[in-house]
């Protein structure tokens, strides 16, 4: 017989144990934990979160270890309930903290249905973890002193009001967890918050404490390129603070705390001067607000620019000029382009221009216009501009012109926002010579970031653009993937074959998985699976807007249950909401508010279909409808979303929902 272990904490018969494992490393478990592994008949541990090194912890003769990453849940509540029934202890060995993200909640609800007596052991959530690789607070007085544990929309959806971009408005240290494939997208969402800016720092943490670990730090402005070289697809937290600037560490910082500051005054002890205590803080607050604002009270804009502003919001041109021939040429530029001149006072009429520097008149302008055009020096356009820099998404088109106007260049947005087109209407207006520099451009490649644009295609937003592009110019290797069912290609993707030799046209994603293709293109209306997200961080993912869906309901049927129905058909079918090009419903349900409002929300069109165009339709073609004996209709949700596609396929067949149908078709 084995000698008996004796253990600090003693399991219970027939119970059923369920342990935070902590971040990975098999020392970092709690000793309760570790004690009750010890002494368990079954080990039943989630291996694609947890290292083995863990369950090895079991000591008991006779001990079942078992991986739980290829059982359902109904395998693992069995499992669980067969052990305990038996007088077994079961050790059920979740990652991190079973608070968060453990999938424990419906498991603990089995267990009670079935009188099996649970106990929780509480372990270190990764955040925390990566806090100490990192060697920092994540609540630094008068920096920060709330943290935010939360993730992205995945499979499982975010309850309404706990969006990124709402829990990030206070600028507190975020913590997100499985989100990490969609990195881009959550720098969007960061930026577009208002509480933070490109120059917060960032850390993203691959396998914390596990013996392959590792990360990379930077700022919301370059994370995205560290986290794709870097390839973490799983297993990584991203985590967002002002606390982790490492000038936080700087002398300035050491007494912050006022714990220990000598001139702050607690119950245990009496500051040393606690008067002038108060007023060297009002006189710090002070001199915050001040650095919060330029010289004449106005907030600065570069930290304004992410407080929603993108290239839909942006509107009209502006022309800014410096000296009276620039801007001369500046009010006859803007007004070609039905847009708006700004000069200084002394050259504008009635002295109705600008009266400081034209580095200010920049950023006031910056927020609002789709096109800037700056009639100066370029040392002077990109000293304006430098600070105010986002991305391709937000950014203007901005063009900087001499006051001769013979050289029109480009300084940003050249695709994405128009600027390379701007320059070249420009140069054709005052007869100079546009400065095109934008590598695709000048080697007679396709520009990305514009493909399929003109036919209403989306780029994803955590597509890796500018990977792709400079694999494309660099003349490597790119897959080009088309998953639009038997339409199978387009004028779109016919024209970039025949413009680049380094596209390969390839089966599917799991041969663009191949070393070989450098870069992706993928042209599709489906949804990327988990097993494929991966291959988001070399590629670009294009939606195509090919999906017409049809929808019949009840009268009265408010929004939010109708984008209900719609997101959760879509997703269990496999179809991207990005690629719905249009509702459509029968001429009786046009005036339904819940219709009508769900189109607004998308920005599509609502499509009406008349009652006689159904009736021509055979109802035999169609899934049996409550509308056939009510109506005298063949059904709404699938003829008419079969009519509006102009001659294409049914892609879902009706699906029910409480108070309205719903279905699919592909357009030809």
């Amino acid at each position: 017989m084995p000698n008996e272990m004796k253990h600090d904490y003693t399991v219970t018969p027939g119970t059923v144990y369920i342990v935070g494992a902590g971040p990975g490393a098999p020392d970092l478990i709690a000793v309760r934990g570790r004690d009750i592994i010890e002494q368990a008949d079954l080990i039943l541990y989630a291996d694609s979160l947890v290292e083995y090194s863990v369950a090895d912890l079991a000591s008991k003769p006779g001990a079942k270890i078992v991986a739980s990453s290829g059982l359902h849940l109904g395998e693992i509540l069995d499992l669980m309930v067969e052990t305990a029934k038996a007088g077994g202890v079961v050790a059920r060995v979740h990652s991190g903290d079973p608070a968060l993200y453990g999938a424990t909640h419906e498991q603990m609800a089995h267990l009670e249905d079935h009188d099996i007596p649970y106990e929780i052991v509480p372990g270190i959530t990764a955040a925390f973890a990566a806090a100490a690789i990192l060697h920092s607070e994540l609540t630094v007085p008068d920096v920060v002193q709330t943290i935010i544990l939360t993730r992205t929309a995945g499979r499982t959806t975010m309850p309404e009001g706990e969006d990124l971009q709402a829990l990030a408005a206070p600028g507190a240290s975020l913590a997100i967890y499985l989100s990490v494939t969609r990195i881009q997208k959550v720098i969007d969402d960061l930026l577009a918050s208002g509480g933070y800016t490109p120059e917060t720092p960032v850390a993203v943490l691959h396998k914390v404490t596990w013996p392959d670990e590792s990360y990379v730090v930077g700022t919301l402005a370059d994370i995205a390129d560290k986290v794709r070289a870097a390839k973490y697809t799983k297993h990584a937290l991203i985590l967002v603070s002002p606390a982790l600037d490492p000038r936080l560490k700087g002398e300035d910082r050491r007494t912050s705390s006022h714990l220990y500051d000598p001139t702050y005054t607690h119950r245990f002890r009496k500051a040393a001067d606690y008067k002038s205590a108060k007023d060297r803080r009002a006189k710090e607050r002070q001199e915050a607000s001040d650095a919060a604002t330029n010289g004449n009270g106005a907030a600065v804009i570069a930290g304004e620019k992410h407080l929603g502003s993108t290239q839909r919001q942006r509107q009209g041109t502006v022309a800014i000029g410096i000296t009276k021939r620039g801007s001369e040429l500046a009010e006859q530029l803007a007004q070609t382009r039905n847009g708006s001149a700004a000069v200084p006072q002394k050259f504008a009429p009635n002295n109705s221009g600008y009266d400081d520097s034209v580095i200010n008149e920049v950023r006031r302008q910056w927020t609002g216009a789709a096109e800037l055009i700056l009639v100066m020096p370029t040392g002077v356009a990109m000293r304006a501009i430098a600070p105010l820099l986002g991305d391709k998404a937000s950014d203007p088109a901005v063009v900087c012109v001499d006051e001769s106007g013979q050289w029109i260049v480009p300084l940003l947005g050249g695709h994405q926002a128009g600027a390379n087109a701007l320059a070249q209407a420009l140069a054709e207006q005052t007869g100079g010579q546009a400065v095109i520099t934008t590598a695709s451009d000048v080697q007679g490649k396709p520009a990305l970031d514009l493909l399929g644009k003109e036919a209403g295609w989306r780029i994803d937003p955590a597509s890796a653009l500018t990977h792709a592009s400079a694999s494309l110019v660099n003349d490597e290797t790119l897959g080009l993937v088309v998953d639009l069912g038997e339409k199978g290609s387009s004028p779109e993707v016919q024209s970039l074959l025949d413009s680049a030799d380094n596209i390969e046209r390839i089966a599917d994603l799991d041969e663009l998985d191949l070393d070989t293709y450098v870069a992706g293109l993928v042209v599709s209306d489906r949804a990327i699976s988990d097993h494929h997200l991966h291959l988001m961080q070399k590629s670009v993912l294009y939606r195509p807007p090919t999906l017409v869906v049809g929808m019949g309901c009840k009268r009265g049927v408010p929004l939010t249950e109708l984008q209900t129905a719609l997101e959760s058909t879509l997703r269990e079918q496999g179809y991207a909401l990005e690629s719905v090009a249009a509702l459509a419903t029968v001429d009786l349900k046009a005036d339904e508010v819940g219709l009508q409002q769900l189109a607004t929300a998308l920005k599509i069109p609502l499509r009406v279909v008349t009652s006689e165009q159904l009736r021509e339709l055979e109802p035999a073609g169609f899934s049996p409808s409550a509308a056939t004996e009510k109506l005298d209709l063949p059904g709404v949700a699938e003829p008419c979303a079969l009519i509006e596609s102009a001659g294409g396929e049914l892609v879902v067949r009706k699906q029910s929902h409480a108070q309205c149908t719903v279905a699919v078709a592909r357009v030809a």
